[in-house]
């Protein structure tokens, strides 16, 4: 008879104790889930910055020299705040170089449309590193000189599809606001080799170095601020 009283005291004892740490336990569980299938939901964002762009390559009287250009994008991102995650971009950006002739300072502006696709880091919830590849299509090229009263449109002697590498860095100083910097590097000669194109050599010839002997690639360093949904 007293086994099966103590063994109904303590069964009563476990029970008690269930009702009151269950639920508590299974809130706590439930928050955490939502707040792990919260922060796995992909994210939509845009973004706005400015870049410090020139043209890798130097001759014997062509040494070019950095221009200012901005960028605007438009991102889709997945995967968890910390660890590995994706994200791909839509991105349009004014870049190019200036250089020096005849003693006054020109420029050259290239207006692309870039697709860059990252594989993304996280580094807690406050730090992402991002690395990846882009394909660009070149919109327009045009050469601005003191000497002339408008713009020479340029955009035949360039070729059209721009490929390279980029790298860059996201913190998230409070809730949607994004912070970042980033390194666009090309692969590809931004302008045609004569020996290889159909087109005319014009005289004067309009850029500022041979392409046959300058093999011109873009480069550009973007800082950027954004907002992410």
């Amino acid at each position: 008879m007293r086994k099966v009283i103590f063994a109904i005291a303590v069964a009563a004892s476990f029970a008690a104790t269930a009702q009151t740490t269950t639920p508590q336990g299974f809130d706590a569980m439930m928050q955490k889930q939502q707040k792990e299938m919260e922060d796995m939901k992909p994210k939509f964002g845009f973004k706005a910055g400015y870049n410090i762009a020139k043209i890798n390559g130097k001759a014997a009287n062509f040494s070019p020299d950095t221009k200012n250009g901005f960028t605007v994008a438009a991102f889709y991102s997945a995967g968890p705040r910390s660890g590995l995650g994706y994200r791909t971009e839509l991105v349009f950006s004014r870049q190019g170089f200036e250089f020096t002739g005849d003693g006054k300072t020109a420029a050259v502006t290239n207006d692309y449309i870039y697709m860059p696709h990252f594989t993304t880091f996280g580094i807690g919830k406050f730090f992402q590193v991002q690395v990846g590849g882009q394909l660009g299509y070149l919109l327009k090229s045009s050469k601005e000189a003191p000497s002339e009263t408008k713009s020479q449109d340029i955009t035949s002697f360039a070729n059209r599809l721009d490929y390279g590498a980029a790298a860059g860095v996201e913190i998230y100083p409070v809730k949607h606001l994004i912070l970042g910097g980033r390194y666009n590097i090309s692969f590809g000669n931004a302008y045609k080799r004569m020996t290889e194109s159909s087109t005319t050599m014009p005289s004067p010839f309009p850029l500022p170095f041979n392409p046959d002997e300058v093999k011109g690639k873009n480069a550009v360093i973007n800082f950027f601020v954004g907002f992410r949904f």
